[in-house]
């Protein structure tokens, strides 16, 4: 019988329904006498009986509609999620005191899921034009500022010009750090696919990322510190140069020497360029003199350094095996056709291999954008700061919803250079290879 009466409903559309109905029975809002309390949980019923029994209702019916009408049923269930938070906020709040706050609990959280998997339901059965009430209903939320008065937003109130810093200085840090990786992991992918003793490039990069992230701090805080009293920058400049020419010189005659000036000589291009591109994107301000020394160009034992150079080691791996990956892909009948047409082995790489193995390597460039504005969080413990500032404060304070003023955005960036990146890929893709 349960069969029958099931048989005929989306799953995806059963399974944002059940979230959605365990989430009104469970905790909905936090109510703490002060921002380090642990607060009182009160379910959706608890606050607003009819708010409630709208989600209720609606969470009941939404599997019984398809496509644009499941969207629309969505999107009216997003509005009722956000009148329910308003006005449960607001009844809790009145006459609780100066000092308290109302902070979201599990059935808040709870609801984020079932909502994107009731859109993802629609989605999937018509498209787009089912899913677009869900960016309708969340600026309209935004705009009524039913948001306003939870703990989150209330700590952004008082933290407001600190967080714009911090946002800014975590997107410099992780574009810095991508930016060199990409420079860096792309030839090293094409080495690594060519064979010819470069295989060792894939296990370099994923030994790096084994290092725990605070212990590779640790390692670099100590050469770091020297280079930034020994050398200016000028002749950090200079050993770039005469270091590229080495390197150049012994890879044409195939010495093994090629190595020992190659790792120097990258180590220190990583950190010169690193921190000249975090000067350039990030808000704070860094002399460029050539005969200052590298500590006033921003090169120190702790800061942005050492946390563009990890962030950029750590970021190498999946755009190293996306490009090797990607050109091990192409068939070895279109290389054999494109040489029959005359190409060199350059005219080659750029004009086949490349092209046709660009959706991987964009993988990979996406998956170490989202790793890196992860991993930058920990970089607030090194002075470098970004929004893992707030995390750190939260838990040291004892605050979660300062905790949460640092998480949160961390998701929404990773969620938008993930969107962003897989666009850019399918524009960059060629027509024939989509």
């Amino acid at each position: 019988m349960f069969r029958r009466l099931f048989s005929g409903l989306n799953p995806v559309a059963l399974l944002a329904a059940g979230l959605g109905l365990a989430a009104l029975f469970l905790p909905w809002l936090l109510l703490k006498p002060t921002r380090i309390s642990p607060g009182v949980g009160y379910a959706a019923f608890g606050l607003e009986p009819l708010w409630a029994a709208g989600m209720l209702v609606l969470w009941l019916t939404l599997p019984a509609f398809k496509g644009v009408w499941r969207g629309l049923v969505a999107g009216l269930g997003l509005l009722v999620w956000g009148g329910l938070i308003a006005a449960g906020a607001q009844r809790l709040l009145e006459g609780a005191g100066e000092f308290a706050r109302v902070s979201p609990a599990g059935g808040f959280w709870l609801g984020i899921p079932a909502f994107y998997l009731a859109f993802f339901a629609a989605y999937r059965e018509a498209g787009w034009r089912a899913t677009w009430t869900a960016p309708v209903a969340f600026v309209a939320l935004l705009l009524m500022g039913v948001f306003s008065r939870l703990g989150p937003l209330v700590e952004l109130g008082a933290w407001r010009s600190q967080f714009a810093t911090e946002v800014w200085r975590h997107l410099a840090l992780s574009a810095s750090a991508l930016i060199q990786a990409v420079l860096i992991g792309v030839p090293l992918g094409i080495l690594a696919s060519r064979g010819g003793g470069f295989g060792w490039v894939v296990g370099v990069t994923g030994f790096l990322q084994t290092i725990p992230s605070l212990a590779l701090f640790g390692i670099l805080l100590g050469p770091l510190a020297w280079l930034s009293r020994a050398l200016s920058l000028e002749v950090a400049l200079a050993i770039l140069i005469v270091g590229a020419l080495l390197v150049r010189v012994f890879r044409a005659v195939g010495n093994w020497l090629v190595f020992a000036v190659a790792l120097p000589v990258g180590v220190l291009g990583m950190v010169v360029i690193g921190t000249v591109l975090f000067g350039l994107f990030g808000p704070d301000a860094l002399r460029l003199a050539l005969h200052a020394p590298l500590s006033e160009a921003g090169v120190r034992g702790i800061g942005a350094s050492p946390a563009v150079l990890a962030l950029t080691l750590y970021a190498l791996l999946p755009i190293v095996a996306g490009t090797r990956a990607g050109l091990q892909a192409v068939s070895d009948d279109l290389r054999q056709a494109g040489r029959g047409m005359g190409m060199s082995a350059r005219q080659l790489l750029w004009r086949v291999e490349l092209p046709l193995a660009l959706p991987l390597v964009m993988e990979g460039v996406r998956g170490a954008a989202v790793l890196t504005i992860g991993i930058t969080t920990i970089a607030a413990l090194i002075g470098a700061g970004g929004l893992g500032f707030f995390i750190l404060r939260g838990v040291e304070g004892g605050a979660p919803d300062l905790v949460l003023l640092g998480a949160i955005p961390v998701i929404v960036l990773a969620l938008l250079a993930d969107g962003l990146l897989r666009q850019v890929g399918r524009w960059l893709t060629p027509r024939g290879v989509r």
